[in-house]
């Protein structure tokens, strides 16, 4: 390697490696074990990477080209080469501070708005933009010229277009020359509860009425459906190519041009904590949209191609990972998600608030939200390389491997019918809830954490009085019969007879498709439901279980038991005591009476069990304490000779067994709750 004066050489005084030299050195290191016995890793995608790649593995993978040159998927032009837009989301039930919080935003350094269907009030009332007056209020001082705006709420994204083009054809701006999209994806909102016949007419209606707005893009194919039910990337990635086909397949067949359709799509990605399978994930989308087009091109009329650099990237970060414990976590998750999707190639970026899964958003947490983005571009420099990830080994080959495995699935899709079809015979569902389970069950054995809600609980928080607005989808059913919603002018004459914006969405719900929609969950709400009883039961009792700790016996043992019982038991909420030992089972059963201890766990070694754990019960009876007896280590490992109530190890379930201990302590765990 070449340097100048400036910058000297680095590598000069080092000889290259060979792999297999690397492989021998590191064999002996491991005392001759194989390193993929220690290194290879695999994951619910079904990829498996081995322990370590050389050059070579770039000749494998099908997209790369081996002898080096532009990579495939970088951006062509003069740096800044990696920019992609700052959106925040806008969603306070209240117009006016919806209002104040996207001027605050367009200040603050966004660069595009992206304006939501907001929860109801806690009353159960709608505060939404339901009129262009409504609307007016929020966008005011926001010009739409300069200012993308990007307009989500699902089925809610054709009414809330409905209003904006009323507003801005009545006010000075011009109509035609407004920037942004609109996220309405008819394969998405028919997983969601959707007619899909009345979803894909209204979604060419969209597209020929706004024809004459260049900048504003229609045609949205939207992965979000599958994410927040569970999918892994590959199921996303599947899903998000068969719904790009049904659209084309659907919107040409009702005279719309290939082209058309190609010019106003974008593809919007939700991007979880997998660091880099969801890099991977956006790369691998860039790769396979172009070959979904290539195929139906041909059978379209004229020819039509599409780059993977020309496929636009709407990233989100996701809202299946948000803990409703410990919300200032979903912070760093968010930021992990929002690199992988800056990395990974995005063009636009919506980070959501950190506690949004716990209540309306503030300025705070729309700041928060903000600034991770620009310190990504401003400090970090992540807008400075096209493609940072091209030419690593590593990601090019999970790239090659999401790809190869997501184009597969796609064509099972098609075999079957197509997504709709699948989505009808309850066969996607199916698939989804499969990794739903593994996920949940990854969380519950705790091969998967989630820091302060699974594991590293914070012991005094408390949630379940801030639980104000639930983030859900648009209410289904209850809208007028007669209530039409299959054209922007049908919308257009509701939202002017005085609907609600939720009773206009809700009239492209049907009981007729007999596709069930699909969840939209977060993985840790199992597990905070847990928790959640604990605080109800606490309201009532004055206070939550005491569980007391008793660690007894060697240092080390102790120590390693006890703060495994503490992380583990806290997940449930009980009030915990944690003292530093104790000197014999007497001091425990005093200690348990002296602190009204609802639950005792002795925490020692397994050879100790078998005399402590009886004398610790009977200690405990003598002194007419009626407390729950724990151990902390696992049944078949101990014999306590019945004495002990429950057990806590490493192998336990989580929610299982502290579903368990609460109904031992009295703590209602029934749907009552």
């Amino acid at each position: 390697m070449s340097g100048t004066e400036a910058f000297p050489p680095l590598f000069d005084e080092f000889d290259a490696v060979a792999p297999r030299e690397w492989r021998e050195h590191v064999q002996s290191d491991l005392g001759g074990a194989s390193p993929e016995a220690f290194l290879e890793w695999s994951s619910m995608e079904g990829v498996s990477l081995p322990a370590y790649l050389s050059p070579e593995a770039l000749r494998d993978a099908l997209h790369t080209d081996p002898e080096g040159g532009h990579p495939p998927l970088a951006r062509s032009g003069d740096a800044p080469a990696n920019t992609w837009t700052v959106c925040q989301p806008i969603r306070h039930p209240d117009p006016e501070v919806a209002g104040k919080h996207a001027r605050a935003a367009v200040d603050g350094g966004a660069d595009a708005l992206q304006l939501d269907l907001p929860p109801p009030l806690s009353d159960g009332s709608e505060a939404t933009p339901r009129s262009t007056a409504n609307l007016a209020q929020i966008l005011d001082g926001i010009d739409p010229t300069s200012t993308p705006l990007h307009l989500d709420g699902g089925p809610a994204a054709p009414a809330l277009y409905a209003l904006l083009r009323e507003h801005l054809l009545s006010a000075p701006a011009d109509f035609n020359a407004i920037r942004g999209s609109l996220l309405f994806d008819p394969v998405a909102a028919s997983a969601s509860g959707a007619d899909p016949d009345q979803a894909f007419s209204l979604a060419d209606d969209l597209v020929a009425e706004a024809a004459e707005t260049p900048h504003f893009r229609t045609v949205t194919v939207d992965a979000s459906a599958y994410h927040d039910a569970g999918a892994s990337a590959v199921q996303e990635l599947a899903c998000a190519l068969g719904a790009l086909t049904e659209r084309l397949v659907r919107s040409t067949e009702r005279g719309l041009s290939l082209s058309a359709l190609l010019n106003n799509l974008q593809v919007r990605v939700p991007v979880s904590t997998s660091y880099f399978v969801e890099m991977a994930k956006l790369r691998a989308l860039r790769l396979l949209v172009p070959q979904v087009i290539d195929a139906f091109a041909p059978e379209a009329g004229p020819p039509s191609s599409l780059a993977p650099t020309d496929v636009f990237v709407h990233a989100t970060t996701s809202r299946r990972a948000e803990t409703v414990y410990d919300p200032y976590v979903n912070m760093l998750r968010a930021t992990t998600e929002a690199m992988a999707a800056a990395l990974g190639g995005c063009d636009a970026l919506t980070i959501r608030p950190y506690d949004g899964s716990v209540k309306p958003p503030d300025e705070f947490g729309l700041r928060i939200a903000r600034n991770t983005q620009l310190i990504l571009r401003h400090e970090a420099h992540f807008d400075q390389v096209a493609d940072p990830a091209a030419g690593s080994y590593y990601i090019e080959t999970l790239t090659d491997q999401l790809a190869q495995r997501a184009w597969a699935q796609f064509q099972d899709l098609e075999a079957e019918g197509g997504i709709v079809q699948v989505l009808r015979s309850g066969d996607l569902h199916a698939q989804i809830s499969e990794t739903r389970a593994e996920r949940r069950q990854a969380l519950d054995e705790r091969d998967q954490v989630l820091v302060g809600t699974t594991h590293y609980p914070a012991l005094d928080e408390r949630r379940r009085s801030d639980l104000v607005a639930h983030d859900a989808t648009p209410a289904s059913g209850g809208s007028p019969p007669s209530l039409d919603a299959s054209s922007t002018d049908a919308l257009r004459t509701a939202l002017r007879d005085g609907h609600a914006l939720r009773d206009v969405t809700s009239a492209l719900q049907s009981d007729s498709t007999a596709i069930d929609p699909l969840p939209r969950v977060r993985l840790a709400d199992e597990v905070e439901t847990v928790r959640l009883r604990t605080e109800a039961h606490a309201e009532s009792q004055g206070g939550p279980p005491q569980v007391l700790l008793a660690p007894l016996g060697p240092a080390a043992v102790r120590s390693a038991r006890a703060n495994f019982c503490r992380n583990f038991l806290g997940v449930a909420g009980f009030a915990i005591k944690e003292p530093l030992k104790f000197e014999s089972v007497d001091a425990v059963a005093d200690a348990a009476v002296e602190q009204d201890a609802d639950a005792v766990v002795l925490c020692s070694s397994n050879e100790h069990y078998a005399d402590r754990a009886p004398a610790l019960a009977a200690a405990l009876a003598d002194r007419g304490h009626d407390a729950l007896l724990g151990i902390a280590g696992a049944p078949d490992e101990i014999d306590v000779d019945g004495a002990a109530d429950f057990f806590v190890h490493k192998d336990s379930p989580l929610r299982e067994t502290l579903t368990a201990l609460q109904s031992l302590l009295g703590i209602a765990t029934g749907d009552e709750t």
